[in-house]
């Protein structure tokens, strides 16, 4: 009676709305910016025909995969179906390290699959166009060689993620902000519209000012409307900028990982790209 299958870009619809409807606020056109990450990442169950859940498994090469958008739709819990979407994402996932942004309370779950905590990362949200000013040292990610983000971005993200870097920035009316000083790349971030609001991530960076550098500029970019971003709260620097800009915490998910190269250091990270693909 269950069926778990792949999904096309043009379903990508479906999870992104169940998302948006369980209170996680998915940028406008994050659905299509997760599939160019990996075409073949995205699965929905179905259940005497109709859709019952779904699960994604989003891999960067033969080596790493992020577990995210992991749901059961209220009549067909208590069934096995998230077990059964779970237990097939692990199969995708192969002998690849995997990561995780998955609800507290379902710590002992994941660490009976060999999944070990991190740290939580907390959503914080706010208006911060109060806080905000335009800085002469900001670029955009359109002003820099390709490669050149692509290689900072992977020194914090841990991997190379061409694919998924090119689909985040061809995301309509994304606004990227790089921290360029004495012609060295010192930060970058972006900012994507939500249905309510906007979403930051990724925001990497040396040092706490040029985040904050970055923050500053884009929130001039929001017109005063609310901002969220989710950072990891072993990184005290961002919570303090976080504070020190008006935001304040809003809900918390539990980092965990399964082999090495799924560790992501949180020195640097002032925003998390994304919950569902790392």
């Amino acid at each position: 009676m269950l069926r778990i299958r792949d999904i096309g870009l043009g379903e990508m619809v479906f999870p992104m709305e169940v998302a948006f409807k369980e209170g996680w606020n998915p940028g406008l056109y994050d659905g299509a910016a997760f599939y160019q990450a990996d075409p073949g990442g995205f699965f929905l169950a179905e259940w005497g025909g109709g859709i019952a859940g779904g699960i994604s498994v989003v891999c960067y090469e033969e080596r790493l995969a992020y577990i995210g958008g992991h749901f059961v739709l209220p009549p067909f819990r208590g069934k096995g179906i998230g077990r059964s979407l779970w237990e097939w994402a692990l199969t995708v996932v192969g002998e690849r390290a995997a990561a995780l942004n998955g609800l507290p309370e379902g710590r002992a779950f994941y660490e009976s699959y060999g999944f070990q905590p991190a740290y939580n990362v907390i959503r914080y949200g706010g208006e911060i166009f109060g806080r905000s000013c335009l800085s002469g040292n900001i670029r955009t990610a359109q002003d820099l060689a390709p490669e050149d983000l692509l290689a900072y971005d992977s020194r914090f993200f841990g991997w190379r993620r061409e694919k998924s870097l090119r689909a985040w920035l061809e995301i309509p009316g994304l606004e990227s902000a790089c921290c360029v000083r004495e012609g060295e790349l010192k930060g970058w971030g972006a900012m994507r519209r939500c249905r309510q609001g906007w979403r930051l991530g990724p925001v990497f960076a040396d040092r706490p000012e040029y985040a904050e550098e970055i923050l500053c500029h884009l929130g001039r970019k929001t017109m005063g409307e609310d901002v969220l971003l989710d950072l990891p709260e072993t990184n005290t620097q961002a919570i303090r900028l976080a504070f020190s800009l008006g935001m304040v915490p809003h809900s918390a998910r539990l980092r965990l990982y399964r082999g090495e190269a799924a560790i992501q250091p949180a020195e640097g990270i002032y925003a998390f790209t994304s919950l569902d693909i790392g």
